[in-house]
């Protein structure tokens, strides 16, 4: 009996020690850099993003934010290492709508669940996507490509990177809307893709404009329609969906930040806190800005509102890829 009174007093000791050390640890922290997982290889957009993010939060930590990418399974293999990581502050992820949202549809075997598996820290940008093709591509605006692509059928070929990435929920919904599925042709990457486009392998895919803005104003590739209610000012002359005769293609990729369920609430605060202050950052909103995306309204920041977006996105993609008619591998 008396055993069993010590080992319990020597348990609850223990508790009481590590709920004191928590503020103490948040109080140094960050002590060492920090590792932001992008579920992409280098080169995209999720990539571009995320670097602008961790060197913006890097001056605000006083430490280093250092990009590992980790690209695969449409970004799942990435994100499924977020989840595993020590709930410390020191590994924390980049996930968009696809990553967080559609591959819940995409991958019913997907091995993490963006409901309920991590601790949110916010918005950090959110993106229209743009539907593009080869420089020689027998069309010049979209009723041409419409009907091109209805004459084609399988025989055009889009390129994405992996089920559930950004460029393979957009080109469901697209081709959904104009009902006219071509054959897609995966990837592990933005650059394999873009760089098939260029030599004429396949004909084309429907990525974020920060992807492929540099392709289209050097007439390496060309545009027809930005998925957004604006144009975009990185590719002005691209007109939006819309204005091209399609207003029901609206599609904008936000993208976020997000620590393994856990992660003591006082240093999520200072990752929240570290992020806030890098969007506010002029220089940050100027080099996302370049690449085509927004820093998001102070109304969509925060790690409970990316929460909730999550929770919406994964609903409403669902309904948008069955509509499309996807099935699931």
């Amino acid at each position: 009996m008396t055993k069993t009174v010590v080992g319990a007093k020597a348990i609850l000791a223990g508790i009481l020690l590590c709920a004191g050390l928590a503020p103490t640890r948040a109080q140094t922290f960050p002590e060492r850099p920090i590792t932001m997982i992008v579920p992409f290889a280098a080169g995209g957009a999720a990539d571009a993003t995320g670097r602008i993010l961790a060197e913006g939060m890097g001056k605000a930590l006083g430490k280093a934010v250092i990009i590992e990418n980790a690209g695969g399974a449409g970004g799942a293999t990435g994100t499924a290492r977020v989840k595993n990581a020590q709930p410390d502050g020191y590994t924390i992820g980049l996930g968009h709508t696809g990553t967080l949202a559609a591959a819940v549809t995409v991958m019913p075997k997907l091995p993490h669940n963006p409901r309920s598996d991590f601790a949110y820290l916010g918005i950090v940008a959110a993106t229209p996507n743009i539907i593009f093709v080869r420089k020689d591509f027998p069309a010049n605006e979209l009723k041409e490509f419409i009907a091109v692509a209805k004459q084609k059928k399988d025989l055009l070929t889009f390129g994405h990177s992996g089920n559930g990435a950004a460029s393979h929920m957009t080109c469901l919904q697209f081709f959904g809307l104009i009902q006219a599925p071509p054959t897609y042709v995966p990837y592990r990457g933005f650059g394999q893709t873009i760089n098939d486009i260029i030599a004429g392998k396949i004909d084309g895919s429907c990525d974020l404009v920060a992807s492929v803005a540099g392709q289209v104003q050097s007439g390496l590739a060309k545009a027809f329609v930005v998925a957004a209610k604006d144009r975009s000012p990185t590719l002005p002359e691209v007109p939006t969906a819309a204005e091209a005769g399609l207003p029901e293609f609206v599609s904008e990729t936000w993208t976020g930040l997000f620590a393994p369920k856990n992660t003591p609430k006082p240093i999520l605060d200072i990752l929240e806190k570290a992020i806030a202050t890098a969007l506010n950052e002029p220089e940050v909103a100027k080099r996302l800005a370049t690449i085509g995306a927004r820093v998001p309204s102070m109304d969509e920041r925060g790690g409970g509102t990316m929460q909730k977006l999550v929770n919406a996105e994964i609903e409403r993609w669902a309904d948008i890829l069955n509509k499309a008619g996807f099935k699931p591998e």
